[in-house]
C-alpha cells in the first residue's frame, strides 16, 4: 500500500513540475510582449479569417517552412538576435514630427498616414506572444510609401529617424530611407538597410557584427548638420561626418524622405513580405511652431500627471518649458487647452480630471511668464479617444493634452 501512495506522489510531483514549466513559458512570453521590437522571437504565420497574423513562439530548435495552405502554419523566423538593445527613448515624443505604430489601421487596407509612390502595399495585422500589432507589408516586390505631411518640409539640418522591420533571412531584402531635397536632385541621400548591413550612400557599407538573425529589428537614425550616425539593433554601424558634402555639387539640408520596400518573396508560396511596424521621425525640437501653424493643433501624450491627479510629473517640464519659449517667441499666438483621459474610472471624475488638468498646465505656463489672457481651457473626460482598442497603448494616446490655435 504504501508503495502504491509513494508511486502516486512521485507522479504528482512530476506532473506539477510539467505545469510550472508550461506555465513558466507562459509568463515568459507575457513580460516579452514588447519583443517585435526588439527582434528575439520566433514567429509563425497563419491565416485567421483571410487576415494574416503573425504569432511569437518561446521555440528553441530551428524550424522549417511547411504548409502553405489556409489554416496551416507556416514557420519564417528562427533564433535569437545577437548585438545590444535598441537605444529607448530614441525620438523625444515632445519633438516627434510623424510616428505611425499602424495600430488603429484597418487590415488590407493602405496607411491612412501615408501617401502612395510605388508599388503596392496593405495595411496587417501581427500577433506577437498574444498582444497584436499593427504593420504594413509589401504586396509586390518593390514599394515606395512617403508620410503625409503638409508642405513636404518636416527635416532640416536636425532630425532622428527610428524604423522597425522585419527581416526572413532569405534573398535580397531591403529596406530604404530615400532623404530627399526636392530643390536640389544632387542632394539626394540613400540609406539602405540591407539583410545585416548598413548602407549609407553608395560607399559607406557596414555589416552587423556577427550577422543577423531572422526577425523583427530596430533602425535608428541621427541627423545634425551634416553629421550621420547609424544604430543597428543599438550598435552604431555609421559614423558618417558629413553625409551633404559635394565638391561638384554643393548639397542643402534635407526636406522630405521616402521609405521604398524590397520584398523579394512577396510572391513565394507562402509570401514572405517584407513589414515595418514602427516608425517615427523627431526633430530638434521647436518645429513646434510649424506643426502648431500646419496642423492647427499640437498634440502631446508626453505631458504626464501623477496617476489619478492633475499634479504635473517632472518630466513634462521640458516640453511644457519648450511651449513657454515658443509662445514667447511668437506672442501673437492664443491657445485653447484641451485635456483628454482614458476611459478607467467614471464619466464624471473623468470630466474633472480632464479640466483640472487642462488648468494645470495653463498654470504652468502662466507662472512663467506668458498671458493669461492668451490661454483658455476645457476638459473633455473620455468623451473624444483616438484609439478604441482598449489596450494599454490605447489609453495611452487617449490620456493627452492638446494646444489648439485660437483664430
Amino acid at each position: 500500500m504504501k508503495t502504491i501512495r509513494l508511486v502516486r506522489l512521485s507522479i504528482l510531483v512530476c506532473m506539477a513540475f510539467a505545469v510550472t514549466n508550461v506555465y513558466g513559458q507562459d509568463i515568459g512570453g507575457i513580460v516579452k510582449r514588447k519583443l517585435k521590437k526588439k527582434g528575439k522571437d520566433k514567429i509563425e504565420k497563419t491565416v485567421d479569417d483571410g487576415i494574416d497574423v503573425i504569432e511569437g513562439k518561446d521555440k528553441k530548435s530551428d524550424p522549417t517552412v511547411s504548409g502553405g495552405g489556409n489554416g496551416e502554419v507556416v514557420v519564417v523566423s528562427t533564433n535569437e538576435m545577437g548585438g545590444n538593445a535598441p537605444i529607448v527613448n530614441f525620438i523625444d515624443p515632445g519633438s516627434a514630427v510623424f510616428v505611425d505604430d499602424f495600430n488603429t489601421e484597418r487590415p488590407s487596407e493602405f496607411p491612412s498616414k501615408w501617401t502612395h509612390v510605388s508599388g503596392s502595399l496593405q495595411n496587417d495585422q501581427v500577433l506577437t506572444n498574444g498582444e497584436k500589432d499593427g504593420v504594413v507589408e509589401a504586396i509586390s516586390g518593390y514599394s515606395t510609401i512617403k508620410p503625409t505631411i503638409k508642405g513636404d518640409r518636416y527635416l532640416g539640418d536636425t532630425f532622428k529617424i527610428e524604423i522597425h522591420v522585419y527581416f526572413y533571412g532569405k534573398g535580397n531584402e531591403v529596406y530604404y530611407v530615400n532623404l530627399k531635397n526636392d530643390d536640389n536632385p544632387y542632394a539626394n541621400h540613400d540609406l539602405r538597410i540591407a539583410n545585416g548591413s548598413l548602407h549609407s550612400g553608395s560607399d559607406g557599407i557596414v555589416r552587423f557584427p556577427g550577422g543577423i538573425q531572422p526577425g523583427w529589428h530596430v533602425i535608428q537614425y541621427s541627423f545634425n548638420k551634416g553629421n550621420l550616425k547609424g544604430y543597428f539593433d543599438g550598435v552604431q554601424l555609421i559614423n558618417d561626418p558629413d553625409i551633404t558634402h559635394n565638391p561638384e555639387h554643393p548639397r542643402k539640408t534635407f526636406n522630405r524622405l521616402e521609405i521604398e520596400m524590397v520584398s523579394p518573396g512577396s510572391n513565394a508560396a507562402p509570401p514572405r513580405r517584407q513589414m515595418i511596424s514602427y516608425f517615427a521621425i523627431g526633430g530638434q525640437g521647436l518645429p513646434l511652431y510649424d506643426r502648431l501653424i500646419n496642423d492647427g493643433r499640437l498634440v502631446m501624450n508626453d505631458i504626464n500627471f501623477e496617476v489619478n491627479s492633475f499634479v504635473l510629473q517632472t518630466s513634462s517640464y521640458s516640453i511644457l518649458d519648450r511651449m513657454v519659449a515658443m509662445l514667447t517667441e511668437h506672442p501673437e499666438l492664443s491657445l485653447a487647452i484641451h485635456g483628454h483621459t482614458d476611459s478607467d474610472g467614471t464619466n464624471e471624475f473623468n470630466q474633472t480630471l480632464s479640466e483640472n488638468r487642462a488648468n494645470s498646465v495653463k498654470s504652468y505656463l502662466t507662472r512663467r511668464g506668458i498671458e493669461e489672457s492668451r490661454l483658455t481651457t476645457s476638459g473633455y473626460g473620455e468623451d473624444q479617444p483616438v484609439d478604441n482598442s482598449g489596450t494599454d497603448k490605447a489609453k495611452a494616446k487617449n490620456r493627452r493634452v492638446e494646444f489648439v490655435l485660437k483664430k
